[in-house]
């Protein structure tokens, strides 16, 4: 059993990776880890990654409009990665959520 533990841990780590560099100050690596969402979506499965990543994704990343253009782009073709049509509202509150929040910086920056 402990070796089939070690095994997860071990394919879990690109994973960790992909969300580390999510978190990164470098825009690049930002953009680089957003092409590559529908592989931590697919290695955690419909369920997860509507109950974890999806909601990860919408509250932790405020960022610079080319990776939220990225962002809202990914999650635009998540939806079989989500279960499917019946579950396409969980993308569309995080995809609005990303385009309102930019917005609302921007109007935020300009009444201060």
């Amino acid at each position: 059993m402990a070796s089939s533990d070690s095994n997860t841990d071990d394919s879990l780590y690109p994973i960790a990776v992909l969300i580390d560099e999510l978190r990164n100050e470098d825009v690049q690596l930002r953009l680089n880890s957003i092409k590559k969402l529908s592989t931590i979506a697919l290695a955690l499965g419909v369920e997860r990654t509507r109950s974890e990543l999806i909601p990860f994704l919408t509250d932790t990343i405020y960022d610079e409009d080319e990776v939220l253009l990225a962002l809202a782009e990914q999650l635009g073709t998540f939806t079989p990665l989500v279960g499917g049509p019946e579950y396409v509202h969980c993308l569309l509150v995080s995809i609005a959520v990303t385009v309102i929040s930019d917005h609302f910086f921007k109007i935020l920056e300009k009444l201060c």
